[in-house]
């Protein structure tokens, strides 16, 4: 079986080292397959830092675009925001029939007609619609431009099944998802620094007992949230390995 290369957005200092180890842990739990993951921070310097970011919704936004190119044009990956909890083999999603498109992600109203806080990617395929990630780091408004391009355009992104990233939960039971995806950042449980608005409780309490339940059984499996701060994750060079 093919190795899963996995890119993961995430803030820059730590700020979502709660569900990050949580997020790794559960899709480490629930495959075979070796897990190549790569954390997209922003930093001070190096790769990663110098991207014009003030349009980006969230720090990272806009790395999602740079993931073709880090991997030559080959193959495939895959891209997901990091405030998610898996429960199914990522495995199988990365082997999504795309059907000779460049993408595959689900359908949603928020973007336009798809969500892509949870892609595929034929990283050949994307090059024709790419530029230079040094072009990319400069273009304030090139994230927005790729949205617009890519969202709701069925010839070029093939559909995912939704249990994929399943938003806040919606009305699905827990046995119906696929993987959780926290995306009102104004109830995430962890309640990341970064995020400036005002802080609301989640809809769904059964979701925040499991967010707690996975913290404990994440860090008795020795995924502690200490482990994915920015000072851990340059030391080891977790970020952008």
């Amino acid at each position: 079986m093919s190795e899963v290369k996995i890119f993961i957005g995430s803030s820059s200092n730590g700020e979502d080292a709660p569900i990050e180890a949580i997020y790794e842990y559960t899709l480490r739990k629930n495959t075979k397959r070796e897990l190549n993951i790569t954390w997209m921070r922003q930093r001070k310097e190096g790769f990663w830092s110098g991207f014009n970011t003030p349009k980006w919704s969230t720090p990272f936004s806009g790395y999602r675009w740079i993931i073709p190119e880090l991997c030559n044009f080959e193959g495939r990956a895959i891209y997901t925001d990091c405030d998610m909890i898996n429960f199914k083999d990522i495995g199988e999603l990365y082997d999504t029939d795309l059907e000779g498109k460049p993408l595959a992600a689900r359908k949603g109203q928020r973007f336009g007609g798809h969500e892509f806080c949870v892609m595929v990617i034929d990283c050949k395929k994307m090059k024709d619609f790419l530029i230079p990630v040094d072009r990319q780091r400069v273009n304030e408004f090139y994230h927005h431009r790729m949205i617009a391009q890519f969202s709701g355009n069925d010839e070029l992104v093939k559909e995912l099944d939704p249990r994929w990233n399943c938003l806040d939960g919606e009305n699905r039971s827990v046995d119906d998802m696929y993987q959780l995806h926290w995306t009102n950042m104004a109830t995430q449980p962890w309640t990341p620094g970064w995020y400036t608005g005002e802080r609301q409780e989640h809809p769904r309490s059964d979701l925040v007992d499991l967010y707690t339940d996975m913290m404990i059984e994440s860090t008795d499996a020795g995924y502690t949230g200490d482990k994915y701060d920015y000072e851990y994750a340059y030391q080891y060079n977790i970020i952008g390995k």
